[in-house]
Parts: structure tokens; sequence; C-alpha cells
């Protein structure tokens, strides 16, 4: 249970700089400190009440002096506690803030994007972008993108007085949730939503162009390190130790695509929701196990979380024994499919807070990254090794599965994944087929995904879990406007999935109980929709090819991010690897592969009819998503525009993507294989070139730069580099048109022909035998056979190919690059 003290400590660290969003938006005509503003905003009438129920009246003081007191170098107690935490999270700018007058004399008004600052190996300085003063909300999404701004822009406020006040009447509303004890991690939950909507482009300092640590980031931040700093103070006070915990379910991809049934829209989706809500929820039991709160989660994407816990007696404990009870959970659930992976690090705290520091936080991520790779090996280590003292039956254990129907052992496997079913995990789902609906056998936890993959789809979408506070059943899934108090649910978390918190949902006067033990998760999970709304099946979305009747599997994945998270931010000159920068930069990543993705993939299907697309997963550093292939250069090619404008164009940050295609009744499982090896040779392709650049003092500067790091697509296996794209979607495009115009000369003899001879140079190629380039004089023949007379841009594109091997034809080396995936996707557009 969190002490009075305890709320106190993190309320008063939470809202410890919200007199700076008051000055922000109302450009503080008054000339007052924030940290005054921030205590009248406590002082109120309309607050000071609700806060009093909270921490009672004895604590209001301690409350008002983190306020008010946390720049008094004499600061004592809890106060001080926050000092630290502000110093930690803020890092070189403390100094320079406690110099104040008012700081609206300070003249950077917008938050600066952490991409511009980011450097590898690079000497290049990219020109500063910002954000624009915008609320973070899914009508909204393209705020995360920065822009090019004026001095004299960001000189100005963009938030207004009205933007204050709408953040009053939230506040207003969001603590009147608070009705006993057991709503204190309820009400930061949730103020944390608000914050982020409103600060998460707020700078939390103006004083010059390094203004790039949100002030979101920071409170809760400092919240979440003044919490770890004073547990562990209470039981040594000397210490200077904290713990970073990461936890990771390794493997997600393969879990998600161990699917068989030929029709797997709904089961593929259904999986990736679930991993991901799990991930939450195992955040979310380590937390409580710890006796920490939200503000302590200081990252959470793509199957992965940080939280700083304090160094403690009780913490050792409680990571042993909650890490125990979570792989029993996951063995007796999954029998090993999915596996929990965590560690942890201890790291001083005060080396972080040295001017030359001893180490830096993205150091102090690197270590405890290092752990959990190694810890990768001993997964399920308990279970196997330490829960019997008969040592065989750990690791061989007795299973009891449901009978053979007489047809063979096929019918005890589960229609989804061919893995038996056990007596106890008997379930059935209903497939709708040709002739109607089809009853399947399935395991219990394949039921439950189907389920999942079915409901869970747009905003707003409340799951109540299981009493384990991990699990949970589809029936329990519905829209937050349909949910209604059920006192046999009402010590259960809840999961509140793309929370949109409008003005519509307080009119409806949901009720208290809805914000109950309730948890927020941003999920990527947009889908084109067919008949009667549904998500629309593989079969249908095929049939929107403009050409071969194909699906395209798109992965795509940040390049080199583990390298950018740990020394992006550090160069000779300086460290900008502090927590709340690394955090921010963390949910700018976060943002875009969230709810940015789904709001993007919306208005990217309304442009055509044929731009169906279905999310498979997206999040951390890499998405999966499935479209016509007709569909897929266009979407990669948005895709890469936008990721571009994001990263400020910082040429050392890129995405790879890789193109699959596959027929829709083809095994997900089978193209799954295909798509990871695809993306392993898109990384491969560059490999040996970047090796060269690197061992080269005179050109290391150039090693992870787009043009020689990997930054591209691999289709047809061939790799085809992200600033050739363009060029070569456009080529497709005339070819394509052409060969559709018998006036034009372009048969598909001559295609056939332009095939052969580029598999004839890729193996000349590989092998170096000259007995290949035969088919240049048999290509030649065609040509001057067939296209005599005829289409002059036909004529011209054959001449550059037949004088590849030429030097100084420089339009016929741009070609040779792409040769054999041009032509292999002209054939696609031109066939039925």
């Amino acid at each position: 249970m969190i002490t009075q003290e305890e709320k106190t400590l993190i309320l008063g660290a939470l809202f410890h700089d919200i007199g700076k969003f008051e000055q922000r938006c109302t450009g503080n005509p008054n000339k007052k400190y924030h940290q005054t503003l921030g205590g009248e905003l406590m002082k109120s009438g309309r607050y000071i009440d609700k806060f009093i129920k909270i921490i009672n009246k004895e604590n209001l003081q301690v409350l008002l002096n983190i306020i008010e007191e946390h720049h008094n170098k004499n600061a004592q107690g809890l106060t001080k506690v926050v000092q630290l935490a502000d110093h930690l999270s803020a890092s070189e700018r403390v100094d320079k803030e406690e110099t104040e007058v008012y700081q609206d004399q300070w003249n950077h008004k917008h938050l600066s994007s952490l991409f511009s600052k980011i450097k590898l190996l690079s000497d290049s300085n990219f020109t500063p972008r910002y954000y624009k003063h915008s609320h973070l909300t899914k009508e909204q999404f393209d705020v995360i993108i920065p822009s090019e701004t004026t001095e004299e822009e960001i000189k100005e406020y963009s938030y207004k007085e009205f933007d204050w006040d709408y953040f009053k009447e939230d506040l207003e509303y969001i603590l009147d949730i608070y009705e006993g004890e057991d709503d204190f991690e309820s009400l930061i939950n949730l103020l944390l939503v608000i914050f982020e909507k409103y600060m998460w482009c707020i700078p939390d300092f103006t004083g010059s162009s390094e203004t790039d640590i949100s002030l979101f980031n920071h409170l809760k931040d400092v919240a979440g390190l003044a919490h770890a700093i004073k547990l562990t103070q209470d039981e040594n006070k000397d210490s200077k130790n904290l713990n970073l915990v990461i936890g990771d379910i390794p493997g997600i991809q393969n879990y998600i695509f161990n699917v068989v049934n030929r029709k797997p829209a709904r089961i593929l989706r259904g999986r990736s929701i679930f991993v991901q809500v799990l991930t939450r929820n195992l955040a979310t039991k380590l937390l409580k196990a710890f006796g920490l709160t939200e503000v302590s989660l200081i990252m959470l994407a793509g199957g992965k979380f940080y939280i700083i816990a304090p160094d403690t007696v009780m913490f050792s404990e409680k990571y042993e024994k909650v890490k125990k009870e979570i792989e029993n959970y996951l063995f007796d659930n999954f029998r090993m499919e999915i596996g929990f992976n965590c560690a942890y690090h201890t790291f001083d705290y005060s080396k972080l807070m040295e001017k030359d520091k001893a180490i830096t936080f993205g150091q102090v991520v690197e270590e405890a990254s290092h752990k959990l790779i190694r810890n990768r090996y001993t997964l399920f280590e308990n279970r196997l090794f330490n829960q019997n003292k008969d040592f065989s039956k750990n690791y061989i254990w007795e299973e009891e599965y449901i009978d053979d129907d007489g047809s063979g052992t096929d019918s005890i496997k589960c229609r989804v994944t061919e893995k038996p079913v056990r007596v106890d995990r008997k379930a059935f789902i209903e497939i709708p087929n040709d002739n109607g609906i089809e009853k399947l056998l399935v395991d219990k936890q394949v039921a439950i995904e189907y389920g999942i993959g079915s409901k869970i789809v747009g905003n707003d979408l409340i799951a109540i879990l299981d009493e384990n506070g991990l699990s949970f059943d589809p029936s329990h899934i519905m829209n937050i406007k349909k949910y209604t108090k059920d006192d046999k649910f009402k010590d259960r978390i809840k999961i509140l999935l793309n929370p949109t918190f409008t003005e519509q949902l307080k009119e409806k006067n949901l009720g208290k109980d809805v914000f109950h033990n309730t948890y927020y998760l941003e999920v990527a999970n947009y889908c084109s929709r067919g008949d009667k709304d549904d998500i629309m099946p593989f079969e249908d979305i095929v049939e929107q090819n403009d050409g071969a009747k194909f699906l395209s599997l798109i992965k795509g994945d940040i390049d080199n991010l583990g390298l950018i998270m740990a020394y992006g931010l550090t160069s000779d000159k300086d460290d900008l690897t502090g927590i709340s920068r690394t955090t921010t930069l963390s949910n700018h990543i976060k943002y875009y592969f969230s709810f940015f993705l789904n709001g993007f993939l919306a208005d990217w299907e309304s442009q055509k009819d044929e731009n169906k697309v279905y999310t498979i997963f997206a999040g951390g550093d890499d998405l999966m998503l499935i479209t016509p292939q007709s569909s897929s250069l266009k979407l990669i090619k948005a895709l890469n525009e936008k990721f571009a404008e994001l990263s400020c164009s910082n040429d050392e940050i890129h995405i790879s993507h890789s193109i699959t295609n596959f027929k829709d009744h083809t095994p997900i499982r089978i193209v799954a294989d295909f798509a990871e090896e695809n993306q392993k040779e898109c990384k491969r392709f560059t490999k040996q070139k970047q090796s060269k650049i690197l061992s080269d003092d005179k050109l290391e500067t150039f090693a992870f730069t787009s043009d020689n790091d990997k930054a591209g697509t691999f289709l047809f296996n061939s790799f085809v580099k992200n600033n050739e794209l363009e060029y070569f979607r456009k080529l497709v495009d005339e070819i394509t048109e052409k060969a559709k115009d018998e006036k034009s000369g372009l048969s598909k003899g001559l295609i056939r022909k332009l095939l052969e001879l580029s598999e004839m140079l890729k193996k000349y190629e590989e092998t170096d035998d000259a007995t290949y380039l035969i088919a240049y004089a048999r290509l030649n023949h065609t040509v001057n056979r067939l296209l005599k007379d005829k289409d002059k841009d036909i004529i011209k594109f054959f001449e550059n190919v037949l004088t590849i091997n030429k030097e100084g034809n420089k339009d016929a080396q741009k070609i040779e690059k792409i040769l054999y995936p041009l032509v292999c996707q002209v054939i696609y557009n031109i066939r039925n």
C-alpha cells in the first residue's frame, strides 16, 4: 500500500512545474515564477479540497513546499528528494533555470525535435525543427511531425489561455474520481493521460535552442525518480543506488505468425493485440509488486518496458517472486510458446549528475540491455531446474490430450496452430467459408485471440482482465460507452485501449467506475473494413489489386535503433542522454508506431479504393502490414516520406522495409518465414561496404548515413535503396503503361526476354561467367525486330538496357541496379 507521504511526494513531483504550462498558455501577464503559479493552482478553491481528500490536510503544506520551494538550495525532506529527481531528469538545464526571472523573456517557446540532434558518427549538423503546440489527439495524428520554424514563430506562444482553461476543467473532472485509498493508482494513470494530451510538445525549459525535453516527460520522470529515491533512502539514507528494470517478451513475431489456418485475418491481429496487452499487464504486475505507480514506468513499447525502481531488499525479493509467478502463468497457459525475459541493472544516480559524467543514462540502458540478452538463454529457469527435487520432472511432464475421434492424430490438433489440444483447454471457433460457417476445434487461447481480433477495432475499448491480472476474455471487451458497473468485476484491472477522452464521453456521464483500476494503452490496430463493417478478410483484400492477385507482407524497422538510443545523443562535445531526453525520444518513436500509424493508414486508404491495409503489428521500432501487392510500393513511399519528416531528414536515422508477396490462401507461418529471411537479406546487402567504411578513418563519419547503411527496400530478391525507390516506382508505372498499350510495341514476349536478361545479369554478377552475357545478343535481336518505328520512350529504355555494361551512360547505370525487380513488378502489374 502506498503511504500518504508517498502520495504527497508523487503528486508534488508531478505538479512541481505545472506553473510552466500556465506560463506557456497565458503568456504570464502578471510576471510570476512558475513555482508561484503552481502553488496558486493547488491552493485555489477549485482544487484544494480535492487534494486534501487525497493526501489529508496535514500533508497539504508538504505538497505546497515541493511545488513552491523545489528551486530553494536549502530545501529539506521531500522537497529535497524532488530537487534531486529534477536534476537527474533535466540534466544540465537546472543551473540555468535557477537564475530565471519570470522565464517569459526567454525566446524558445516551442519544443525542439531530438531527431535533429542525433549523431552516431556523422559530423553533419541539421537545422532544428520544432513541434507546433497542439493537443495529442486521434484527430490530429500528424502533429507529431516537427516542422521548420522561423525565428519569429519560435518566440511566439501558440497555446492560448483557453487551452489552460480546458486543462483545468479536465483536471477537476479527474480529481473527482478519487473516492478512497484504492483510487490513487487510477488517479495517477488518468492524470498522466491528460498531462500527455496537453504537454507532450510543451518544452520544460525555454532558455535555449536545446529545449528538447517535453514537459510531460519531465514531470512524469521526476515523479518516478523521486519515488524510487525516497524508497531507497528510507532503507539506507546514504545509498545513491537505483535500479533500471527491463522486461521483454522475446520472439513475439514467431508467436503471432504460428498459424496454419488459411484464413488468418482475425487470429493474427488478435494474437498481436493480446501480446501487446500482455506486455502492458506484465509491467503493471511488476509495478504493483515493487509498490510503484505508473510514473515509474519510463518506457513501454513493442513488447518491452523499462521501470525505474528503488534499490532495496524488498525490491530484490519481490523481483524474484513476481518473475517466478509470471513464468508459471506462461508455462501453464502457453507451454513456453511465449516467454518473459527480465533483467535489472543497479546504478549510482549521483554519477549521472556530475558535470564530467562517469556514466550516462544511455550507458545504463546499454548495461541493462546486455544483461537482458544474456538472460534470454535462461528463460523458465525456475520452472525447468528448480521446481522439483526429482530433476527429470522439471523438464519432462505428463500431458492429457483430448481423445482421437477415430480419424487419426489430426483430430486432436488445434485447427489453427496444429498443436495437440489439452483436455482442459478444448474450445471452438466459428469462421465463415464458401458454404457458410465452419466450426473449428482449437486451443482455448486461440479462441480468446480470435475473439480479440474481432472485437478490438477502433478507439475507446475497455478490456476487463481476469483475476490473475494478465489474461482477459473477449466477452469482457466493449466500447467505453457500453461499459456498466458490475460488482463481480469491481476489483479487476481494466485496460482502456486507444482512449480519446473527448467531451462526448463526459456528457454521457459514464460514471467514475469506468476509470477505477484502469490502465491505458495505445495500439496500432487499423484495418480496412468490408461488409457489415467487419474486418476485411484477406480473400477480399486481394481482389483490390490492379494486376496479379497477390498480397504483400510489408515488414519495416528502424535501422540501428539500439545504437541510436545508447549513443545517438552523445558526442565528443555534449552528452544529451539525460533520462528525460531518452524518454522523450522514446515516446516520439512510440507515437509514430501507434496512434499516428492508425490515423495515417486511415487517411491513406481514403485516397484510393485499392489502398486497403491490414495491420498485424506495430510497436517499438518495427511494423508489419498487409496490402494488395499493387499498393505496397505506394504505401512504403508514403511511410518513408513521413518517417523522413519525423526524423528531420537526419541522414543517420532511416527505416528499411521488405516486401514478401503471397497468395491469400498461403499459410501465414510460411509467409512469415520468407519475410523474416527477406528482412535479413535487406540488412546484408550493405554490410560489406559499411565494414570497409568503418575501417577507414577518413570515411567512418559516413558509415551510418543512408547512402552507406541499410536504408532500403528488399523485394523480388533484390535490394533497392530508399533514395532510388521513387525512380524505381515511376519507371515501373511508365513501363506498365506502355505494356498495356499495344501500339507501343512492348509485347509480353519482349518482357519475357527482358526478364531473361535481368536473370542472366544477376547470375553473371554472382559467378563472373561471361557465357551469361549471351542474353544481350538475344534481346538485341528481338528489340531490332519488334520495336522498329515503335514508341520512342520504349526504344530509349531498351537502348539504356542494352548499354548497361558500358561506362558513361548514367541512365543505364541506374537501370542496372533495379532491372530485375523492375521487370518482376511490371509482370505483376500486367497479369490478371
